[in-house]
């Protein structure tokens, strides 16, 4: 752990990653998921935030590949026409069952690219992720993946991925605190205080008391 710790300074400072061979094509690739895996959270909409997860969705299951990760890349390529079903489901409620039959592909996936602790990690964050997709909700998809995200992050340290590190530890931040902020857990902005009203003149025909 210490190590990928060492190889992520030294890629935020722009030398040699985990290979050892500075700016990879692999990392290259990485980095541009980790830029999609840090946009995401930031959309309010689900449709906004399943679209611009394509984004990650591919790029890390090429950067898996080239990183010899094959369940993660496997998973990736999955998560990508997950999302499109997911999209498909808030506006054709019947489109769930299509949804749900990719599911079950998760197990396949890891038995057939079966690398130890870190396919268990893999499958076990898609899986999370795949409930997370399947709400309709902002609410509940924000909060599912903040369960996805930890199982990421481990299999992420496991291969040593810094990019996608960087995107789940971005991902985690921000939608807990979008999270917080929905509930309004978060402290709220101080709001000014109206200037007293003027003292209104005595009506026409009433007493002025001396």
């Amino acid at each position: 752990m210490s190590e990928v710790l060492t190889d992520l300074v030294a890629v935020l400072a722009g030398g040699g990653g985990v290979a050892g061979g500075g700016w990879s094509t692999a990392q290259l690739i990485g980095f541009c998921g980790t830029v999609g895996g840090m946009l995401w959270p930031f959309f309010r909409s689900r449709a906004g935030m399943l679209l611009v997860q394509l984004v990650p969705c591919l790029c890390f299951a090429v950067h898996y590949a080239m990183m010899g990760a094959p369940t993660a890349s496997a998973l990736n390529g999955l998560a990508a026409l997950q999302v499109v079903a997911a999209l498909a489901i808030g506006a054709r409620p019947a489109f769930r069952i299509v949804y749900l039959a990719i599911l079950p592909v998760i197990a396949a996936v890891m038995a057939v690219t079966w690398t130890g602790l870190p396919s268990v990690f893999a499958a076990a964050g898609m899986a999370a992720i795949s409930l997370a997709r399947y709400q309709t909700r902002v609410a509940p998809f924000r909060g599912i993946m903040l369960v996805a995200l930890p199982c990421w992050f481990v299999h992420n340290s496991l291969v040593g991925s810094v990019p996608a590190m960087i995107s789940d530890v971005t991902g985690i931040a921000v939608n807990a605190w979008m999270l917080l902020r929905g509930t309004g857990l978060t402290l709220p902005s101080p709001t000014p205080t109206p200037p007293a009203a003027a003292a209104m003149p005595p009506a026409a025909g009433e007493a002025k008391l001396s």
